[in-house]
């Protein structure tokens, strides 16, 4: 799990640390009852990819929600069947991309749900993370209670004040700041360009760019 982090994020000692205790506690317990990780701070920080490197290291499934600007509880627990193009929520539709019942999903942009006139999205996700109710969560499109204790839930956020309150408490947040420019550069060196040279077959022979190009 180290050398995934390592690997994928320069820096962000504090946070690595935290995500190893977790993941330690995890394997340890064998059970993902406790706090909901929040990896809060501004975009294109990381928390995405620091998501992806905790299921690898768990070799588990990857996927991800997209919650901003969801004002409907039904877009969380699915459309009653009666509605025209009725399907059924994304939690439920996560869990059958990924093609198991134990995938981390990724809840992006937590602090960007709103309450509309068709129920609050916030109150229903609070229903998929109690690992008190998770074990039999019905989405109304399937109707049908469906098991997600084994589901590994992680969150992020840019804005913890916009989280609201019986949300944030099942959460444990890890701040996430943002880089310096000599951070920057160093992520570029030895991230960035190496996984864009690999990517579209370019020898590091063939293509040098210079730290002074990158400030």
């Amino acid at each position: 799990a180290r050398e995934l982090l390592d690997a994928s994020h320069s820096g962000m000692e504090d946070v690595k640390k935290r995500v190893l205790e977790f993941l330690a506690v995890r394997k340890l317990s064998n059970s993902i009852t406790g706090p909901i990780l929040c990896f809060a701070g501004p975009p294109g920080i990381g928390k995405t990819s620091i998501a992806k490197a905790i299921a690898q290291s768990l070799g588990r499934n990857f996927e991800r929600i997209s919650l901003g600007g969801i004002r409907d509880e039904s877009d969380i627990r699915g459309h009653r069947r009666t509605y025209v193009a009725a399907t059924c929520g994304r939690i439920i539709q996560a869990v059958k991309h990924a093609g198991s019942n134990n995938p981390l999903i990724l809840l992006d942009e937590v602090d960007k749900l709103f309450s509309g006139i068709h129920g609050s999205p916030s109150a229903a996700l609070l229903e998929v993370l109690d690992p008190e109710q998770n074990n039999s969560f019905t989405d109304h499109y399937l109707n049908l209670p469906f098991d997600l204790s084994n589901v590994l839930f992680i969150a992020t956020a840019n804005d913890l004040s916009k989280i609201e309150g019986p949300l944030a408490d099942r959460m444990e947040i890890i701040e996430m700041s943002g880089y310096s420019t000599n951070e920057k550069i160093d992520i570029a060196e030895h991230h960035l360009i190496p996984r864009q040279l690999l990517q579209h077959g370019i020898s590091p022979d063939h293509l040098r760019i210079e730290r002074g190009a990158l400030r």
